[in-house]
């Protein structure tokens, strides 16, 4: 989506995860960032392998943060 399997991005140490979302928009990706805001794009978020729901969670300096696709069924 973004082009990129891995990336650093260095943020505020007040950063939150809406934050990271902002930077890969700036930095690698205009349309991932639209359409996370739109709701057009659904991610499970992981951060450091712990599933994340909370767009204001604090992120923390060396977090590894993980963007995947969720499991559907049908």
């Amino acid at each position: 989506m973004v082009g990129k399997y891995f990336h650093d991005f260095k943020l505020d140490d007040s950063a939150t995860l809406n934050d990271l979302i902002e930077a890969i928009g700036k930095e690698l990706s205009p349309r991932f960032y639209r359409g996370v805001k739109n709701s057009r794009l659904v991610f499970a978020i992981f951060v450091n392998g712990k599933p994340v729901g909370e767009p204001n969670y604090k992120l923390k300096d060396n977090d590894r943060v993980v963007f995947t696709t969720p499991e559907m069924g049908g």
